[in-house]
């Protein structure tokens, strides 16, 4: 990784609060999300398909189930996999492959928002009277807000790039 792209990651993970304990509390729940990611994707395809703009997006899908195990192994690699630059570069590929398909930010976020108010909920009912659950929540939400930072990035870097401006991750 070079010296300019590791300090930059290492810079929004310091701003988000990202640290070895978050990565930590978030090993811990790894088993209870990757038993509920599936029904959790194919609700979030169910639910953004009721959606023309989204149902759009889709239709040029032979199929949603290479997408859906796609969306399970991203997930499923944020929460239990280092934060590094083999991650980075993932993340940046697919907010890549959503900025090529011209899926608008704003179904993206929404997106984002579906998993993580899923996942938030599941882990509260889950953990309920842990001392750790608050840690547990707030590690969650950090990590889950690195990604989508990472993802929508590409959008704005496209926008600089097209501007002749600097580009900054």
């Amino acid at each position: 990784m070079s010296n300019e792209f590791s300090r930059l990651i290492e810079r929004k993970k310091a701003m988000l609060g990202i640290d070895q304990s978050t990565q930590a509390s978030l090993r811990k729940i790894v088993p209870t999300i990757d038993a509920a990611l599936p029904s959790i994707t194919e609700s979030f395809y169910a639910h953004m398909q009721s959606f023309p703009e989204a149902r759009k997006v889709f239709s040029q899908l032979e199929s949603l189930k290479p997408l859906q195990n796609k969306q399970i192994s991203h997930w499923r690699a944020m929460f239990s996999q280092d934060l590094d630059e083999a991650y980075v570069r993932r993340a940046l590929r697919i907010g890549e492959v959503h900025f090529t398909q011209k899926v608008a930010p704003y179904l993206y976020i929404a997106g984002y928002t579906y998993f993580q108010c899923e996942l938030l909920g599941l882990i509260s009912e889950k953990n309920r009277g842990d001392g750790d659950l608050s840690q547990t929540l707030t590690s969650l939400t950090r990590v889950i807000s690195l990604d989508m930072d990472l993802a929508i990035s590409v959008y704005t870097r496209a926008v600089w790039r097209s501007r002749t401006e600097t580009v900054h991750l």
